[in-house]
């Protein structure tokens, strides 16, 4: 049979489906097709990034390895909560932290702030760091400041051992 009519007719319709129906068949359709795509798409992104994010807080604890309990973050550690390794290792795993370094981190802004120990290490049970201490009373810019100081701290405290 001869292929005559299959296209686009005068009115922008797609192949195999009515003339009038399809992107771009009605003055702006092609646009709020678009649009729609996008805003689907950035929703979905939107519901990723929570699942990401809820991934991340509900991820495995990492274990201590023996660098790092041989670290001199762990040094710091221990003269900071005045708490041997045996009682560190123990308060690591009983805490919200998902590895070393958040744990630290912890651990040394609530000093530095004096809050709660457990109270930050409880809170990284279901939030981050910086949202456990937004939670706690803290100022979100100073919260961000003060775990980029407690990061340099543990790497400063690495390099020296």
């Amino acid at each position: 049979l001869p292929a005559f009519g299959q296209g686009r007719g005068r009115s922008g319709g797609t192949v195999g489906g009515p003339q009038g129906t399809g992107p771009g068949s009605a003055p702006g359709q092609m646009e709020r097709d678009r649009d729609l795509n996008r805003d689907r798409g950035h929703e979905a992104d939107r519901d990723g990034n929570h699942q990401r994010k809820d991934a991340l807080i509900h991820q495995e604890q990492q274990p201590l390895k023996d660098s790092q309990i041989n670290g001199g973050a762990f040094r710091m550690l221990e003269k900071r909560t005045g708490m041997t390794a045996d009682q560190l290792k123990e308060l690591y795993s009983r805490s919200g932290a998902r590895n070393f370094g958040q744990f630290a981190s912890a651990i040394v802004v609530s000093k530095n702030l004096n809050l709660d120990t457990q109270k930050v290490l409880e809170g990284l049970k279901t939030n981050s760091l910086g949202e456990t201490l937004k939670s706690l009373g803290v100022a979100s810019d100073k919260a961000k400041a003060e775990i980029k100081k407690a990061n340099e701290e543990i790497k400063n405290a690495d390099k020296t051992s």
